[in-house]
């Protein structure tokens, strides 16, 4: 998606080239150094026929995107490649923070006179794959083809974390921008801080599946959330959302001593939608997440309105992947049974959406 890195100074020397590994290029000997010889002419030629600098180049496969630094005594050019006119707006973001990490990095070189030595530069290779992976660029091409062949794999979103404007889609089934640019950041922010107050750790995605098996990932990313949407062909018993287990605390109790719980699980709570406690169960001493579990339901029940815009379906469950501690919240109607569980030990989508189903299956 990404072919050609290019950071050239005012008088057309290259300081620093990239290629990703899966770049649709072919890169052969002095090729970088004659493509950015032609950039510079061809800006050259703008600013001196046009008095304007180039922003974008459309040639008959290839956009070119171009941005410009004269904060420091050596103006740079920071030049991005690439044939798929999708990810321009992606690609636009992350020439924009390549451009800022490049001139924090080398700020006193670039503050003197150009010295013909461009090794120095090479370590920023480092900062290039860091914000590659910060904008999920390094997963956009796999999962795009993914998506287009027989997959579950349906859609895939890329958001600004900040403001949560699409940065990138491909998908191959009908995407609600409008919602999906206005639920994923309001949950992902609210789980961000449940996880950043309570628990003292970042998150590392969330995971929402209805009763009819369309899944949401939202993968968090440094600057971006990724958000990919799956349709899975397995069976959900729907008698797990008829549970009548609200009036009775009795009957809940008793039934959750008796199902057989995978022995990943570390704590189970049953907690109504105001956030109050009727039942729990400690099985590993380490873990008592008692305190956080009142604030979890806010984030359980946005999940299960989040799925009702989206799909028009009820939540089956929810769960959160941090650093350490994984929280999967499964739909009782007016209760959650929340189970909390060790990252190391339990982070396959598939094991989790097992697990919660067998309960169901048992608790019906």
């Amino acid at each position: 998606m990404l072919d050609d890195l290019f950071i050239i100074n005012e008088g057309g020397q290259l300081l620093f080239s990239f290629h990703p590994k899966d770049a649709d290029v072919e890169i052969t000997e002095n090729r970088d150094d004659l493509i950015s010889g032609f950039l510079t002419a061809l800006n050259t030629f703008a600013t001196f026929e046009k008095g304007e600098d180039l922003k974008a180049l459309k040639l008959k496969e290839t956009n070119i995107i171009f941005e410009k630094s004269d904060e420091y005594l050596q103006n740079l050019m920071f030049v991005i490649t690439t044939k798929n006119e999708k990810v321009l707006d992606l690609l636009k973001s992350i020439v924009q923070e390549i451009m800022k990490r490049f001139t924090d990095r080398f700020k006193e070189d670039l503050e003197r006179e150009f010295d013909g030595m461009v090794s120095k530069f090479a370590i920023f290779h480092e900062n290039v794959e860091e914000i590659i992976q910060s904008y999920g660029l390094d997963i956009a091409k796999k999962l795009t083809q993914k998506i287009d062949g027989k997959n579950a794999l349906k859609s895939l979103v890329i958001l600004n974390a900040n403001n949560g404007n699409i940065l990138y889609i491909h998908a191959k089934q009908y995407v609600n921008k409008e919602k999906i640019t206005f639920l994923i950041p309001l949950i992902s922010n609210s789980v961000k801080l449940l996880y950043r107050d309570n628990l003292n750790e970042p998150i590392q995605w969330i995971l929402l599946r209805t009763i009819k098996n369309e899944g949401l990932v939202v993968e968090i990313r440094d600057k971006v959330l990724v958000v990919k949407q799956y349709e899975s062909n397995g069976k959900v018993d729907k008698k797990g959302l008829d549970l009548d287990l609200i009036e009775n605390l009795k009957k809940i109790k008793k039934k959750l001593d008796q199902i057989d719980l995978d022995s990943r699980i570390k704590q189970v709570f049953a907690v109504n939608l105001d956030g109050m406690i009727k039942y729990s169960q400690i099985y590993d001493n380490s873990y008592d997440c008692s305190d956080y579990i009142p604030e979890t339901i806010s984030v359980f029940i946005s999940s299960r309105k989040a799925c009702n815009e989206l799909y028009s379906k009820e939540l089956l469950y929810s769960s959160i992947g941090g650093e350490k501690i994984l929280t999967i919240c499964v739909n009782l109607k007016e209760h959650a049974l929340i189970l909390i569980c060790n990252m190391r030990e339990l982070n396959q989508y598939e094991e989790i959406h097992e697990i919660c189903v067998n309960i169901l299956n048992q608790l019906s």
